[in-house]
């Protein structure tokens, strides 16, 4: 429960689907806003029935709190994953949630399924034309060969054929793959065979329609020479000609019978994992009661023109629903995509949060990961384990357009969005879909639009996808720049010392000589040398060798003014150049106490000691560096001189 409410998470696949639009639109409205709050968790694409195909969308699923849940509805067979199925369930059954499934048929034994009874509908129709219209030659285009959905249709075409006196050949089946042009390519072998049928009966509407624009090609008349018949009873069958006759499988009436068993599991007392309707309810009203936790919904025959029957009459909103659907091509997906190339190119996630003032994000928030804030890390890299990958504990919330917030903000993950709570005031339902790139999770979107509409649902794919591409694009750009920056680092700094290289060192100094920063100033260049690497590399090995050479590198940096232009020319030759006045000698005494302070701790049994020379200059047009370094080499060298001579 949830605000006092009672919240049902509805998982599904392409909420802009008729279909599944049908299905949420119908529950919404049945439910009471005052006793239910609905969140539809979706994803923009299906799986297909590939065990492995699981993408990083299902992440979604992830956001499901059965703390405070009530029931959780699986639409199987949109969702198209027995895995991702089974593991919403598997999580909903661990805190206790009841779990309904739509048109499903995964191993959840405490599930309740409301699945459409498939096989009594194809055999209604089936029927219909071997009994009702005397056909004795009749063919099936089937789906896919192997296909468990098709392999079914076949037998009770077998059936049904078989029961009517038709002896059954292998010649009688064709295979369309469940869409319209292989459908079509099938018909052209039959037309060519010379053995045309007196009937096509197909799996699905889909390849109706493609069987029908191909006889109407070939000037053969439907239904007069041959009729087609679909399955589904999509809405698109209204607007053939003729009008496609099939079985309806109404998402309406899917919603009715799931809201009924909703009322019953959380209204009447029922036990999660029983089977409702003991009182007369969602079963008994929709149709046949199966074992095993199983309630099936009887599908609808619709007779139309294709197969000789008068014309039925359209749903009454079909006309508006078609035209509906037209907005999921308008002009809102090339300002989406201009948002998301402003969101690739940005320098900033608050310049990103600023991008989202824009009319086309209404009733729409951006949570993302907190680790997409960081342009030092590869989050596209080899760890990502896509669909598998959770949102992480602490998120950012990027933009909210509800609130009028469009910078930045930590939420932790104590919450699905900001201002959840005067969200879910309305009557309608939240709707989240994750934000991914290249199959990993960025964040997600919460969409709280006050309809149920299509125009409204098609939004949904065009902004969390533009979304996508530009925070996942903005993300690995920013970690294109800070690989160059380290590249650039790399070529213009040494790397056991971290000073400057010749090249970094002269390119950095022709820079300030080019701004004239410091033209007319006196400059000092000081020059240093470590004592006795030789010596140390023989005896200790280059790596107390290199310690050696760190060492004094550091000692040279830590005792030159802030600004100065510190290098390694190579091996243990390293100089400092200081704009401005200074004391070289005190310069020089800095490097010899911390190099002290380093043979004091470091415990090594060999001592680090530098020899430094200085040259000072004026940063005129006379100015020559090779001058004024060959002067320093020249002081440096006769110290060291000195000191050798001193020591023997």
């Amino acid at each position: 429960m949830l605000y006092g409410k009672k919240l049902i998470a509805l998982c599904t696949s392409r909420v802009y689907d008729v279909q599944v639009n049908e299905f949420v639109r119908t529950l919404n409205g049945l439910l009471d806003h005052k006793k239910y709050i609905l969140f539809i968790f979706n994803i923009n694409n299906d799986m297909y029935w590939e065990s492995g195909n699981v993408n990083a969308g299902t992440s979604v699923y992830s956001l499901i709190d059965f703390a405070v849940t009530d029931v959780v509805i699986i639409m199987d067979e949109k969702i198209k994953s027995e895995v991702v199925s089974e593991r919403i369930a598997s999580a909903a059954k661990a805190h206790s949630v009841p779990v309904i499934h739509t048109d499903g048929n995964c191993k959840d034994d405490d599930g309740i399924y409301i699945n459409f009874d498939f096989d009594k509908g194809f055999e209604m129709i089936v029927r219909h034309v071997i009994q009702e219209h005397g056909v004795r030659r009749p063919h099936l285009i089937a789906g896919f060969r192997d296909n468990p959905f098709s392999d079914a249709r076949i037998e009770i075409f077998k059936k049904v054929i078989a029961e009517n006196g038709i002896a059954f050949t292998e010649d009688m089946i064709s295979y369309g793959n469940f869409w319209a042009k292989p459908a079509a390519e099938a018909t052209l072998k039959l037309i060519e065979s010379g053995r045309m049928p007196e009937a096509i009966l197909c799996a699905n509407d889909f390849m109706a329609l493609g069987v029908c624009g191909t006889l109407a090609e070939k000037g053969i008349r439907v239904p007069e020479d041959v009729i087609v018949t679909g399955f589904d009873g999509y809405d698109e069958i209204y607007f053939s000609m003729p009008k496609i006759s099939s079985v309806r499988c109404g998402n309406d009436t899917m919603a009715r019978v799931v809201f009924d068993t909703l009322r019953e599991l959380l209204e009447d007392g029922a036990l999660p994992g029983s089977l409702p309707g003991q009182k007369g309810g969602a079963g008994q009203k929709a149709g046949n009661r199966m074992p095993a936790g199983r309630i099936m919904v009887a599908p609808e025959l619709v007779k139309n023109g294709s197969c000789g029957c008068p014309d039925s009459e359209p749903p009454a909103d079909v006309f508006g629903k078609l035209n509906a659907s037209f907005y999921r091509y308008q002009d809102d997906i090339r300002q989406m995509f201009n948002i998301s190339e402003l969101v690739q190119m940005s320098d900033s996630f608050e310049r990103i949060a600023s991008y989202m003032k824009d009319d086309h994000l209404l009733h729409t928030c951006c949570i993302i990961n907190k680790s997409c804030l960081s342009r030092v890390d590869d989050y596209f890299g080899p760890e990502s384990i896509g669909g598998e990958k959770c949102f992480e504990a602490e998120r950012i919330l990027l933009y909210d357009h509800n609130a009028g917030v469009y910078e930045p903000q930590p939420i932790g993950n104590s919450l699905l969005a900001p201002n959840l709570e005067k969200m879910t005031e309305g009557e309608y339902p939240l709707i989240f879909t994750a934000v991914t790139y290249m199959d990993k999770p960025i964040g997600y979107v919460c969409f709280s639009y006050n309809s149920c509409e299509m125009p409204d649902y098609a939004k949904t794919f065009q902004i969390s996808t533009a979304l996508g591409i530009g925070l996942g694009g903005y993300i690995i750009r920013q970690y294109q720049l800070y690989l160059n920056e380290k590249v650039e680092e790399m070529y213009k700094n040494d790397f056991l010392t971290r000073l400057y290289n010749r090249n970094g060192f002269f390119a950095a100094f022709q820079t300030l000589r080019a701004e004239r920063r410091y033209e007319g100033q006196t400059v000092t260049l000081i020059s240093s040398d470590l004592d006795g690497l030789k010596y140390i590399n023989d005896q200790f090995g280059h790596d107390a060798g290199d310690a050696a050479i760190k060492a004094v590198a550091d000692a040279l940096r830590n005792a030159c003014p802030e600004g100065s232009l510190c290098v390694r020319f190579g091996g243990d030759e390293m100089a400092a150049l200081i704009f401005g006045d200074c004391s070289a000698g005190e310069i020089m005494t800095r490097i010899e106490r911390d190099l002290d302070r380093f043979n004091a701790d470091s415990g090594h049994a060999y001592t680090v000691r530098a020899s430094c020379g200085s040259c000072t200059a004026v940063l005129d047009e006379n100015f020559h560096f090779d001058d004024v370094a060959k002067l320093a080499d020249e002081n440096m060298y006769r110290i060291k001189r000195s000191r050798k001579a001193a020591a023997e």
